[in-house]
């Protein structure tokens, strides 16, 4: 163990990624390449019933600077918030145990996060999709410096920025300060928000180091309506922490999850919680928002001319 604190603290989480947790390890292990010293990491097996457990402490046994826990949460919010407890780096970065990293990253993200101590780091994800050809090489740190405003919108807009925690690297004191909630899906739209709004110094990498692997039975691929209530308070409380400022960027979030769900919404109260919610959009200067997708406009006329409510 380190006898001070390291500059990067790796959280890998994992529950029966026994296909896939070998090859994880072996890119994490990869991408250390030359600041070993520099980071630590920490395993959480959450109540795996496969050969797991005992893969990660074969790992840990072979490596440095690592430290093991298995628990019985079974609930991802729960576990995040238990792993970040045991990190001792300056910043985190969280990695899933189906996932990997591209080798030798590690060590330009290391020395800028040194050199410059950002609140965050924040970088696309390389999706990958089985059957296609995945990028193998680290190509570099390029990196450029964006307000909290910009980061908002983007992380909003959804496309370069979206609400993951997986391949960012975040300042720990922020992750102590701001706790996941004990949800077992969408715990990273719930807090992504209250991270962007405590974070000044953003500073934002056209590549990531993270191979972010797109499988058919990921947790969110299937939504019932315990996952759907999970998302609609994920929404409401981006609405709490980003406000009116934002307000019809906001819109498109309600509306997105008003199209794809509203019919699988079983609680009455969660319904009226959406129809509130498309209810506010403000007509025309929502139609009128340039920063707004014309799919989205008109997803909301749809909804507001086909009468999706009207059965209630």
């Amino acid at each position: 163990m380190m006898d001070s604190p390291c500059t990067l603290s790796v959280l890998l989480t994992a529950h029966n990624c026994e296909k896939y947790i070998a090859e994880t390890l072996t890119s994490l292990k990869k991408a250390c390449t030359g600041v070993e010293d520099a980071v630590e990491i920490i395993l959480v097996n959450d109540a795996s019933t496969d050969n797991t457990g005992e893969l990660l402490h074969t790992f840990a046994a072979s490596f440095s600077h690592v430290k093991i826990f298995d628990v019985m949460f079974r609930n991802i919010g729960k576990v995040r918030n238990f792993g970040v407890s045991k990190c001792s780096g300056h910043f985190v970065t969280m990695l899933d145990g189906d996932d990997q990293l591209l080798p030798n990253s590690f060590a330009d993200i290391v020395l800028f996060l040194q050199a410059q101590q950002p609140d965050i780091l924040l970088a696309p994800l390389n999706e990958v999709y089985e059957g296609k050809a995945q990028p193998q090489q680290w190509k570099g740190l390029q990196v450029t410096a964006l307000s909290q405003h910009q980061v908002i919108e983007k992380f909003l807009i959804h496309r370069d920025i979206q609400a993951h925690f997986i391949g960012q690297f975040i300042k720990r004191t922020l992750l102590v300060d701001n706790h996941f909630p004990d949800f077992s899906c969408y715990e990273d739209a719930y807090l992504f928000p209250s991270i962007l709004k405590a974070s000044e110094k953003i500073s934002f990498a056209k590549q990531s180091p993270y191979l972010y692997f797109k499988r058919g039975q990921s947790l969110s691929s299937s939504l019932d309506a315990e996952k759907i209530s999970m998302l609609i308070k994920a929404t409401q409380q981006m609405d709490v922490v980003l406000g009116e400022t934002y307000r019809n960027l906001l819109a498109c979030h309600w509306i997105n999850l008003a199209h794809k769900f509203y019919p699988l919404i079983n609680d009455e109260h969660e319904k009226q919680v959406v129809k509130q919610a498309i209810k506010n959009v403000p007509l025309v200067s929502f139609l009128m928002d340039s920063k707004v997708r014309f799919s989205l406009k008109k997803k909301y006329l749809r909804i507001k001319l086909t009468g999706l409510f009207s059965e209630n």
